[in-house]
């Protein structure tokens, strides 16, 4: 899915992920060459992924959201933990205290933070998504806006987040694209809105 120099330049041992799987869930799996791996709508040369967001470890990550959130129970905090992803997949987890848009596909996001820029005016911003990917995009599109004092991204994404600290501050189960739907490393069942047919019991399935 990238040429061969991009490859290099950007591809380590940390930012492969693996969890437990098989080919029964993937399908449909294939290979190719794409301009853009998850579409934003936005053409790269114009919001470019050279223009991201300061890349944090996992750890560097989870002590920033210790202290967003210490703050914020003060309300104190200048910073907004913002979750990059659809609506469908902050339902069934997400961090604590974050903000989740009203989005039903990535290429919704850039509407967002148009409609929201006084929201980021002089902000900390630290964003996260599945795998970090979405992050490369959505973290330059908000740099690109100039309106936030810092933004940040996860590095790896809530994969990478979880492999460290599967009893952090993600709660809840964690969206993927595939056969499988959802992996947990946490019991927490936060999407209490949706219903069981029979049993009446909050549900994340």
């Amino acid at each position: 899915m990238l040429s061969q120099p991009l490859f290099k330049n950007i591809l380590c041992q940390e930012d492969f992920k693996s969890s437990a799987g098989g080919a029964h869930c993937f399908p449909d799996l294939r290979v190719g060459v794409f301009k853009e791996i998850v579409p934003m709508g936005i053409d790269p040369k114009i919001v470019s992924y050279k223009e991201t967001g300061i890349h944090l470890s996992p750890q560097e990550f989870h002590r920033e959201v210790e202290q967003y959130l210490s703050q914020a129970t003060q309300g104190q905090s200048d910073t907004i933990l913002l979750d990059c992803r659809n609506f469908y997949e902050s339902k069934i987890g997400h961090f604590q205290g974050c903000l989740a848009p009203d989005i039903r596909k990535f290429s919704y996001f850039p509407s967002y933070i148009d409609e929201n820029l006084e929201l980021f005016k002089d902000k900390r911003v630290l964003m996260y998504c599945t795998g970090g990917i979405r992050c490369e995009r959505g973290s330059a599109y908000l740099r690109s806006k100039a309106v936030c004092r810092e933004v940040y991204q996860l590095k790896g994404g809530i994969h990478k987040y979880l492999e460290e600290f599967p009893d952090g501050f993600y709660r809840g189960k964690l969206f993927v694209f595939d056969d499988r739907y959802a992996i947990c490393s946490n019991e927490d069942i936060i999407s209490g809105v949706e219903l069981r047919c029979y049993c009446q019991r909050p549900s994340d399935r």
